[in-house]
């Protein structure tokens, strides 16, 4: 099975509708990411195959639940800010973005390598719904002009729970959304963090579970709700939230 039908068929059994632009538009992605791969470690799988089904399709996975998640988050749609927390080589941010127009997708990086070769991605796919962050999460959390501002706060990062919460929370406006993609240990995860989400100011408003073909593992979306503002001592220093998380 080549790569086009690998992907429709994912595609169509996720329940998520496309168009063949949008086929193009991902075809393309992974064929950029591919090449690239090669010269900038963008992700730790090199198989084209293995990108698509890994990354790709685990990405645009969230696209099951895009009525819950994306068409009812908060007031109006245009002007809806998305924020892609350590996104790296545009995962899952870019995929989401091609299906998603009619909101804006914030990449974040600390990479100026990531970063470049995003803003190289954007012009080659016309991405018009996408802007490029560079920076720490931890600092730029901080900073009143990107503090409380997103209406949804996404993060596939590998950390656990209580680093993604001091890190992301902080990001998203009161009554939007932060979203984790998690694997099979979020029951664990989840009897760990879930104080210092409500000291963020968050609370878990569900867990969905989703299967990913090809995928031959359990994956779930955590979804948060903002409910107050996060306490002004959060986000801490990379170092302290790592040697003492939340």
């Amino acid at each position: 099975m080549d790569i086009e039908d690998t992907l429709k068929l994912a595609l169509i059994e996720m329940g998520i509708h496309f168009t063949s632009n949008q086929l193009d538009a991902l075809k393309r992605y992974l064929d950029i990411v591919f090449n690239y791969n090669k010269r900038i470690n963008l992700t730790g799988t090199k198989n084209k195959e293995e990108i698509l089904k890994r990354h790709i399709l685990d990405s645009i996975s969230l696209l099951k639940y895009k009525s819950e998640l994306f068409d009812r988050c908060g007031m109006g749609s245009n002007d809806q800010k998305v924020l892609d927390l350590g996104t790296g080589a545009g995962l899952p941010g870019i995929p989401l973005s091609i299906f998603v127009t009619n909101k804006i997708f914030y990449l974040l990086d600390s990479s100026l390598k990531k970063t470049d070769f995003l803003e190289m991605v954007k012009g080659e796919l016309n991405l018009r719904n996408v802007k490029i962050l560079r920076g720490r999460a931890e600092e730029l959390g901080a900073r009143s002009i990107y503090r409380e501002s997103f209406d949804i706060v996404l993060a596939r990062a590998v950390a656990n729970i209580r680093i993604l919460n001091e890190l992301s929370i902080p990001f998203c406006k009161i009554n939007g959304r932060i979203i984790f993609y998690k694997s099979r240990k979020i029951d664990a995860e989840l009897e760990e963090g879930r104080e210092s989400i409500l000291k963020l100011g968050g609370i878990i408003e569900d867990l969905l579970e989703v299967r990913v073909p090809y995928i031959d593992e359990k994956r779930f979306f955590l979804v948060i709700n903002k409910i107050k503002e996060s306490p002004g001592a959060y986000p801490r220093s990379f170092n302290r939230i790592k040697k003492n998380p939340l």
